[in-house]
């Protein structure tokens, strides 16, 4: 596995952002060093941060190289001989695509894997060791080809930091209670995979470009779908068509994962069309697909805000810190200079807010929250408010979109 990864790392140096690189070259020596069994953390971190960058990369070939990396971290935690088959399987459709069409590089690729499994037959330490080395020489060559046939962007553009607007009521990272009481409504279909029922507060928009019925779908198994707070009791896997039942969201704490503002607003059917929302995730679950709740909807759904990590400073301040640097703060605790992320020094001085001087309250508020402490404490304080199960380096990497 470590050295099927390898032969890609040359592409991911060439080819992606110098943050993508490094965390594919740090993700490949986390295979190496496991020696055979990655720890559960280094598997949680790559699965985690990969999954991310594949995300932001959307539908190219470091989306798809990314994918392979989180496939990897599965196949470390699972080690199912199954499952190492769908990864070499993987890993051969990739270069499959990478390669020119006049040249078969899954067929290369695929050879690789069957020398690779041949070298296993050795003592662990020579067979890491010739891996490696055979890995590392046909990875760079590999590269090598794919720059001279032009496939490699070898400046791709970074994208622009992402500031949250300063004036939505929460803001990424906020950890919130949440919470709807359960209103009575009717399943009006029932399917093989999913129950529907009538949303209870649906206000159909008949300006949309839409034709919403008023209803809403619910998975009948849980774990085929992404998460969402709203619940049915009974569940949908027990409801027929024209059964009675509540929805609702059961008191929870989650964190706010993304926080939107639409102009103009948006059209899905529903009125309010909304002009703002935030993504919610559970407290405890690491990352995945967030569910988004609209912020001005007819649900009567409650939310309390209990930690904001910085909550002296607001999306898009300029602070200088104890060391001297200018920094912009991006929410919940992200600080950047020239587009480059630092870890600021503790304490902070509000320089700007607006663009404008703040007011001395705000000034006074930002030094007396970073007197004492530091930045790391910061996130340690949110990790244990949002109860996430990563280290603090990680979670840096969640919310960082450049």
């Amino acid at each position: 596995m470590a050295g099927c990864l390898e032969r890609l790392a040359p592409y991911m140096r060439a080819g992606g952002t110098p943050r993508a690189a490094a965390f594919y070259r740090d993700s490949v020596d986390a295979y190496w060093t496991g020696h055979g069994e990655l720890a559960a953390p280094d598997a949680d971190r790559i699965a985690a941060v990969g999954a991310k960058l594949s995300d932001l990369y959307e539908d190219s070939i470091e989306a798809q190289i990314f994918g392979v990396v989180v496939g990897a971290a599965e196949a470390a935690r699972q080690s199912t001989a199954e499952f190492m088959e769908q990864l070499v399987a993987w890993t051969v459709d990739l270069w499959s695509e990478l390669g020119p069409e006049d040249e078969d590089w899954g067929e290369r690729e695929a050879q690789a894997q069957r020398d690779t499994l041949a070298m296993t037959q050795q003592r662990p330490a020579e067979a890491s060791a010739q891996i490696r080395m055979l890995s590392a020489r046909l990875g760079v060559e590999w590269a090598a080809g794919l720059a001279n046939h032009g496939l490699l962007n070898a400046d791709p553009k970074r994208p622009e930091i992402v500031i949250p607007p300063p004036d939505l009521p929460y803001q990424v990272g906020d950890v919130v209670a949440v919470s709807c009481p359960w209103t009575p409504t009717v399943t009006t279909r029932r399917g093989k995979y999913h129950a529907a029922v009538r949303w209870p507060w649906a206000v159909l928009d008949p300006d949309s470009a839409y034709r919403p019925n008023g209803s809403f779908a619910f998975p009948v198994d849980e774990s085929s779908e992404p998460w969402w707070p709203y619940q049915l009791r009974p569940p949908a896997a027990e409801l027929d068509e024209g059964d009675r039942c509540v929805v609702g969201i059961p008191p929870m704490r989650c964190y706010v994962m993304r926080s939107d503002r639409y102009d103009p607003p948006r059209d899905d059917g529903f009125l309010p069309r909304g002009t703002a929302s935030i993504a919610l995730l559970p407290a405890g679950s690491g990352y995945a697909a967030a569910a988004h709740v609209w912020l001005e909807r007819a649900e009567p759904i409650e939310m309390k805000l209990l930690h904001r990590p910085y909550g002296a400073l607001r999306s898009g301040d300029v602070v200088d810190d104890a060391n001297g640097h200018r920094l912009q703060f991006v929410p919940p605790f992200l600080f950047y200079a020239d587009g480059r992320r630092v870890r600021p020094a503790w304490p902070l001085a509000l320089v700007t807010r607006d663009r404008v001087t703040p007011p001395p309250d705000a000034v006074d508020a930002v030094a007396t929250a970073t007197a004492l402490g530091s930045h790391p404490d910061e996130i340690e304080r949110w990790l244990t408010c949002s109860e996430v199960p990563y280290t603090a380096a990680v979670a840096e990497e969640l919310f960082d979109e450049t």
